[in-house]
């Protein structure tokens, strides 16, 4: 077997040493290289990790916060709109308000009106009658100084009344 190494140009003593120096080198490069380079790479994975789950936490925090906004708004248009609608129906619950209003003073203007033409006729009626009574003295007095008779008598209290109705 020495000879079949031999023949391939390896020694037992060289082989040996490179084992040893490649056992050497391997103990050295995995405890003072490996082992640091290794822990390196976890710490980084868990600040990635840790980094990820970060973002994803603000990400949900983010979506929360404009699902929250969102709704916010539609609360706020809602509010809104039922403010208008309030507002709409106070203009109309006013509209039909003033209306009324302006229809009773209407009707007391009216009746108002009417009762003073009453006053006013019942004034007239009695201004009308005395006038009345006073060419009713004024003509019996005529009769009575000019003695006429009956047919001439009808004839001034015809004519009389047409004079009142005329005024």
């Amino acid at each position: 077997m020495d000879q079949l190494l031999k023949s391939f140009g390896i020694e037992w003593k060289i082989l040996i040493w490179q084992v040893i120096n490649f056992a050497v080198v391997f103990f050295i490069l995995s405890r003072f290289l490996y082992k640091p380079l290794k822990k390196a790479i976890h710490d980084r994975e868990k600040k990635i990790s840790a980094s990820l789950d970060a973002a994803d936490k603000l990400k949900k925090k983010s979506k929360e916060m404009e699902d929250e906004f969102k709704q916010k708004m539609a609360d706020q248009r809602k509010e809104i709109e039922e403010m208008h609608v309030k507002a709409r129906a106070a203009n109309e619950k006013l509209k039909s308000e003033l209306r009324a209003q302006a229809e009773e003073e209407s009707k007391r203007m009216i009746t108002e009106a009417k009762t003073r033409a009453e006053e006013e006729k019942k004034e007239i009626m009695v201004t009308l009658e005395s006038e009345v009574k006073m060419l009713a003295i004024a003509l019996a007095g005529k009769v009575l100084e000019k003695e006429i008779d009956e047919a001439k008598e009808k004839e001034l209290m015809k004519s009389a009344i047409s004079a009142l109705k005329s005024k």
